[in-house]
């Protein structure tokens, strides 16, 4: 009798124990952090406590899960725990399912955009304005190639930067190879810091060809750029949003396409694949001028007089 009086004691306390266990398995961190990191070196309990009550029953529960689960130790990285119970927590610290974040280099960014976005993400940034880069372009500004990326925290920039350079100069090494003779540019430097004022320029990819065709006749016949944008590239990063009389008329800002004749010394931005293939692939065209006729659009003109009227037509005094 005695026996049986034990027996059924222990079954009452598994029985009251098993409710609060499972219960506990299935409950949500006390945490109000989104997420959360496990450090090299760090105990499990350590880890566990950032998220848990750290009290004697939870400590048994925690204890408990991992004998039972063979859990020997945690993988160090962040970690996403909104909406996961216990057990999806500590699955996910012992198999490392860590916490995968992304970064988007876009067109038309330039190397102080791309600066920011960095020092303001979970990267380590090791690799300040490009100078990383052992390459052997002539510039650092407008060399990596704009799409997302994706990153761990605590990664170093310096893995995604070298990367997306080499995409870029394989597209340019592929593109290159295609370019039509009578495509005046001389190298593949020149195509992308052509591909960046088009980048700039450009309301639409369907018209980036036209603007090619015009700044790649203008280069023929020997004419100045004259691109806005370049202008304002000089002025970075102290641009105040404002194009001047001065500042077209500024002998020494040397991306001022208005004073310089050809190309800038460099891109003035991230180009797209649409703007470097426009750049390579296109050939000089009829036209000689445009002027933006929508936020999104321009109108192409042959002459001079054709280009003035339609500067009067959409208000523009310039």
């Amino acid at each position: 009798m005695l026996l049986i009086r034990y027996i059924f004691i222990i079954f009452i306390f598994i029985i009251a124990f098993l409710g609060p266990y499972k219960a506990f398995l299935k409950s949500k961190p006390v945490s109000d952090e989104i997420f959360i990191d496990v450090e090299n070196g760090s105990s499990m309990y350590k880890s566990f406590t950032k998220i848990y009550k750290n009290n004697f029953l939870n400590k048994i529960f925690f204890k408990i899960y991992i004998f039972n689960n063979s859990i020997e130790s945690f993988q160090a990285g962040e970690y996403m725990i909104l909406d996961k119970n216990f057990t999806e927590i500590i699955n996910a610290f012992n198999k490392g399912a860590t916490h995968t974040r992304s970064i988007t280099f876009n067109e038309g960014m330039n190397k102080y955009d791309i600066q920011n976005l960095i020092q303001n993400s979970y990267l380590i940034n090791d690799c300040s304005f490009l100078k990383c880069l052992k390459t052997d372009y002539p510039f650092l500004e407008g060399i990596i190639f704009p799409d997302t990326y994706y990153y761990k925290k605590g990664m170093k920039a310096s893995e995604i930067i070298i990367k997306s350079h080499a995409r870029l100069d394989t597209l340019l090494d592929k593109l290159w190879a295609q370019k039509p003779l009578t495509n005046n540019l001389n190298n593949k430097y020149d195509a992308l810091i052509l591909a960046s004022i088009i980048e700039k320029e450009a309301g639409n990819h369907q018209e980036k060809t036209l603007i090619a065709g015009v700044f790649l006749k203008r280069i023929d016949l020997g004419m100045k750029l004259q691109a806005d944008p370049t202008i304002i590239y000089g002025l970075l990063p102290d641009f105040d949003g404002d194009i001047k009389k001065s500042d077209i008329l500024d002998k020494n800002n040397i991306y001022n396409t208005y004073m310089i004749k050809g190309l800038p010394p460099s891109p003035i931005s991230l180009a797209s694949t649409q703007s470097i293939e426009a750049s390579i692939l296109s050939l000089p065209g009829e036209y000689l001028f445009f002027v933006a006729n929508s936020p999104t659009s321009h109108h192409f003109s042959k002459t001079y007089e054709e280009h003035l009227s339609m500067i009067e037509k959409v208000g523009l005094n310039k």
